[in-house]
């Protein structure tokens, strides 16, 4: 499975150490949404981030599960609810999975059940995580304020110090106005293409003709 990699440099502070470089590194079905309480930059298509943490000290991410899967003859896009992890990132490269979703009878059992692994070495490493209940019509805005007030909550994944962590306007309403299609196809080396496929098919004649002029100009 192809990852997507998070390069994370573990400072030593007030150590007088030189910071040690540590990978982050998740399956390719997980889109990273936030980090220690900061909403992450950038979107799917921009796979590298580079940020700072200290080692050998709990970090949280929130993950989403997103894949295109079977669903009869056609195909559709599951996307799960965020998922807060915490961890003991230790000092060695870290490894946040999902298994393949791959039909609606996976996705049924997903959302139940949610379960990302976190992994040193090839070692599991004990991790605590829940959905992050979201409020409003359109949640994915409102995720700074709710991850926030997670974190001030005292439940399982909850870190406290990340709770008024400041972070960047959440993302986009990305389905507003979306056209719904008939059957879907698509094909790809990875979810990125899956995606682009899938939503590209979902779109309007007019809106398709925008982005294919758009994306010769890039």
């Amino acid at each position: 499975m192809k990852l997507t990699r998070l390069v994370i440099g573990a400072a030593a502070v007030l150590t007088g150490l030189s910071a040690v470089a540590a990978e982050i590194s998740t399956s390719s079905n997980l889109t990273l949404l936030a980090i220690d309480g900061q909403k992450a930059s950038g979107g799917l298509l921009k796979q590298n981030k580079n940020v700072t943490v200290s080692d050998n000290e709990v970090h949280q991410v929130v993950v989403q599960v997103s894949e295109i899967i079977r669903s009869g003859s056609d195909r559709r896009l599951f996307e799960s609810s965020p998922i807060v992890v915490k961890f003991n990132a230790g000092s060695g490269n870290i490894m946040i999975n999902a298994d393949s979703i791959g039909d609606e009878n996976g996705a049924e059992k997903f959302a139940k059940n949610p379960v990302i692994k976190v992994s040193s070495n090839g070692q599991t490493i004990d991790s605590q995580q829940e959905a992050l209940a979201q409020e409003g019509f359109f949640p994915g805005r409102n995720l700074a304020d709710d991850l926030s007030a997670y974190n001030s909550s005292g439940a399982k994944a909850a870190v406290a110090g990340f709770a008024t962590a400041s972070m960047p306007v959440a993302m986009g309403m990305a389905n507003v106005g979306k056209a719904q299609k008939g059957k879907v196809t698509v094909q790809g080396e990875n979810v990125a293409e899956q995606q682009l496929q899938y939503w590209f098919q979902q779109a309007d004649k007019e809106t398709q003709q925008r982005f294919l002029n758009w994306a010769k100009k890039q």
